[in-house]
């Protein structure tokens, strides 16, 4: 017999549909790191804080203070320097 607190995540939708994601970028990033140049691509990565800060203000109303700000705002400079300094 399942445990029911197994079946119960089983059955939750949001949950489910998270872990799909997770799975559809991690085949994704393998499928970037076959060919891409990981210099390029991980920093890249870097920006899923980003997303996750805007889209949770956005979902869910989160509060977004300085510090946060002044993060998104190192991060999407270093991924900039970085893309930029790549190309040659």
């Amino acid at each position: 017999m399942a445990h029911p607190g197994l079946l119960g995540m089983l059955a939750n939708l949001p949950l489910m549909a998270g872990y799909c994601l997770y799975g559809l970028s991690t085949v994704l990033l393998v499928v970037a790191l076959k060919d891409g140049e990981l210099s390029l691509l991980y920093p890249v990565i870097a920006l899923t804080y980003v997303w996750v800060t805007v889209l949770s203000l956005a979902i869910f109303h989160d509060d977004i203070n300085p510090w946060k700000l002044s993060g998104i705002v190192l991060i999407v400079g270093g991924v900039t320097v970085l893309g930029k300094g790549g190309r040659r």
